[in-house]
């Protein structure tokens, strides 16, 4: 079967990485690079996935990213869910002040209470902004948790990006997706197609198992480092962010190679701008960024027999296992 790619954008506003987060940092000042990036990638054939947050939907900015997109022609677009939790309503008086904790950064992390009002308020929020309602969710921080699948099934939401394969964010009070890797599988009424990442030797052998049990060598402890630098075993995710075209394309082929034909192409919108992620400090930052975005679409778009999707596409999949 021929590879399908999503485009997927962490549609956000602009904050230190470093910094914390704060419930005061909701600017959105990249929408202008951010449509030119979008108009080049729909030139190139890419359909695209806006996973959005509060602060980008409520933003003069974002309003102006989604009218643009709004006129782009049917089913090149997807409007989704991104939730912040540090700077999406409803706030909790007085312990949720300007300055979130670490731990409640991960929408999963919530109390279920919280978890579900501050997804409705954004649901209802894209909902009445765009004309469409979402049903593909994307947590913040890929922070999704014991509660989140009841919660989206309630909202409606069918399909779920939340899970970063080969991942462990347990170190930081995070989920742990360590034994996840790339296949698209469906439990509890929701499809989940996992942000593509990959582990890769220089031998191909090890390649395989490595992709068929991803929770092994995965540690941060001393043996694992040791065995992964001998063996040259090395995780790339499919961003233009800190990786460039050669290790991309590695990435997808390797990913094709072993049967995942769903592949998700992801970056957060701020990275369009100079100087709003680590990603793009300088201005060579800027041209490399842009220029492996789209020089990885156009070389997906030449390969034999692949298709651009929406993972709106993949409501209907119900049956996966």
């Amino acid at each position: 079967m021929g590879a399908k790619l999503a485009v997927v954008i962490h549609a956000e506003e602009e904050f230190d990485w470093h910094g914390g987060f704060y419930r005061s940092n909701t600017a959105v000042s990249h929408h202008v690079e951010l449509i030119k990036l979008i108009q080049a990638m729909l030139d190139l054939g890419a359909h695209v996935t806006l996973a959005m947050d509060y602060p980008f939907v409520t933003s003069k900015g974002g309003e102006e990213v989604i009218h643009f997109c709004k006129g782009c022609s049917n089913g090149t677009i997807e409007f989704a869910t991104h939730l912040h939790p540090w700077v999406n309503p409803p706030f909790e008086e007085p312990l949720d002040g300007n300055q979130v904790s670490n731990r409640h950064s991960y929408p999963g992390n919530l109390s279920p209470d919280l978890e579900y009002q501050k997804l409705k308020v954004l649901t209802d929020k894209i909902e009445e902004v765009t004309g469409s309602r979402p049903v593909t969710y994307l947590a913040g921080r890929y922070g999704i948790g014991r509660n989140s699948q009841e919660i989206l099934r309630s909202l409606g939401y069918e399909v779920d990006l939340s899970i970063s394969a080969f991942s462990d964010f347990s170190h930081q009070q995070g989920p742990d997706f360590s034994q996840y890797n790339n296949a698209l599988f469906s439990k509890g009424g929701i499809t989940y197609l996992p942000h593509t990442c990959c582990r890769i030797s220089r031998f191909k052998w090890l390649s395989s198992w490595l992709q068929k049990n991803p929770s092994y060598l995965n540690g941060r402890d001393i043996v694992s480092r040791v065995v992964r630098k001998v063996f040259g075993i090395v995780t790339y995710r499919l961003s233009p962010e800190g990786v460039d075209l050669n290790n991309l394309i590695c990435a997808a082929n390797h990913q094709i190679e072993m049967g995942h034909e769903y592949l998700i192409l992801s970056f957060h919108s701020p990275s369009a701008k100079l100087g709003q992620t680590p990603y793009v400090q300088t201005h060579e930052d800027k041209l490399r960024f842009d220029a492996v975005t789209l020089d990885f679409i156009e070389w997906f778009m030449h390969q034999p027999d692949v298709e651009v999707f929406t993972p709106q596409r993949l409501a209907s999949l119900k049956s996966i296992v």
